[in-house]
């Protein structure tokens, strides 16, 4: 096989002193191609460096569902091996990334049916082209409205775990969350969201029985 094709992005809504964190801690060369996902609604240039990044040609305050099938689809597009997602808050303080592109080249090359490889859970972490083409979009046809994206993750690795490809925890990681749910912690992202959880909540148990960790219906509830 030849090397891997991959990139990685990291969405932004607010906070912009954790993004230059995240992306000053984020190693050039390691990636094809370098994103932010611009859901701020204002000019990045005026408050970051990006450095070796780049803004996403489409980014416009999308919804966290958006902006992961928008990062998708582009990875299906230009045909990608797999691709690295980071939380805006997170930050590498050692060799995770390193480990990681080495981990997931080579389940990519040994043709394993990987899904994700997780450091500090999601906060960086890659999803393997092979399983997010089968199992298809983030979300359902029926998923609520939600700007955030609190519960569209448990129920996409749920998706992943039940069609038979694994999830992989890199070990011995020191990846940082430097503010667990910075954008929840914003006044206007958190009366937002409180406006929308009821549904999302009442949507998720619908399609697996409970909340986390309580699921138990398997496969879904059919959503569609």
């Amino acid at each position: 096989m030849s090397e891997t094709k991959k990139f990685i992005f990291i969405p932004v809504v607010n906070n912009f002193h954790l993004l230059q964190k995240a992306i000053n801690s984020v190693q050039n060369g390691l990636f094809n191609e370098y994103f932010i996902f611009n859901n701020s609604g204002k000019n990045l240039y005026d408050h970051i460096d990006l450095k070796h990044f780049k803004i996403f040609d489409y980014s416009g305050e999308l919804s966290f569902k958006d902006t992961q099938n928008k990062m998708r689809e582009y990875a299906i597009d230009n045909n990608f091996d797999y691709y690295c997602f980071m939380h805006n808050d997170g930050e590498i303080l050692d060799d995770s990334a390193y480990r990681l592109i080495q981990t997931a080249d080579q389940f990519t090359k040994d043709n394993r049916n990987w899904a994700a490889i997780f450091t500090h859970y999601d906060v960086f972490c890659a999803y393997s082209m092979n399983c997010v083409k089968t199992i298809g979009e983030w979300g359902d046809d029926r998923w609520p409205a939600q700007k955030s994206g609190y519960y569209l993750d448990n129920d996409y690795y749920r998706r992943m775990g039940i069609s038979g490809f694994f999830i992989h925890q890199l070990e011995n990681t020191n990846v940082a969350h430097n503010e667990v749910s910075n954008t929840i912690r914003n006044e206007h992202e958190l009366n937002i969201w409180h406006s929308q959880r009821q549904n999302v909540e009442n949507h998720y148990i619908y399609k697996w029985g409970g909340l986390p960790p309580n699921e138990w219906l398997d496969p879904p509830f059919d959503t569609r």
